[in-house]
């Protein structure tokens, strides 16, 4: 048993020495973390003017720019139907309203002398819902836009005595600015 006893404490030292005296490991030491990046903040472009005078924007008096965004709108004898002038006069009028998102307006429809006082304000209720209905169609929330007729009470050019421009003139839908 002599050799047996012999082999294994070789054996066992042999193993002990090759596991203790293998290769040095090598160190590996983490690298640092990159410094922290410069914090960008972007800034908008400054805006270019094609203004005359640099600062004549401030000078704008929104009033009056909605108040010519509100154009009359006029309509064809005994007609409550929308022609291409009116809906482009419309659409600057859909435009100021999507601008000025708490503008209130009231569209007031009229009509010329000719027929009863019933049927005009009828009629001038027409044309008044037909201008409302088309900035709705646009994108206006209709409870910003109030209506009302006064028909042939409220001519532009009275006394127009079968002379059609003149009547013209009076079948229409007028503004009001009613809210800001």
């Amino acid at each position: 048993m002599n050799k047996v006893l012999k082999r294994l404490v070789i054996l066992t030292l042999t193993l002990a020495v090759v596991s203790g005296c293998g290769k040095k490991g090598v160190t590996v030491t983490p690298e640092p973390p990159p410094p922290p990046a410069a914090e960008t903040v972007e800034t908008a472009p400054e805006p270019v003017h094609t203004f005359a005078e640099p600062d004549s924007f401030l000078e704008v008096d929104v009033d009056e720019v909605v108040r010519k965004a509100f154009e009359t709108v006029y309509f064809e004898y005994d007609q409550f139907t929308l022609s291409p002038a009116a809906t482009a006069s419309l659409e600057k009028a859909a435009a100021a309203m999507k601008e000025h998102l708490n503008l209130r307006v009231m569209a007031e429809g009229h009509a010329d002398e000719r027929g009863t006082s019933q049927y005009n304000v009828g009629l001038g209720e027409s044309r008044a819902q037909a201008v409302r209905n088309y900035l709705v169609t646009y994108g206006i929330n209709g409870a910003r836009l109030e209506l009302t007729s006064y028909g042939k009470e409220r001519p532009a050019n009275p006394n127009c005595d079968g002379d059609d421009p003149c009547h013209s003139k009076n079948r229409r839908v007028e503004w009001r600015i009613i809210g800001k």
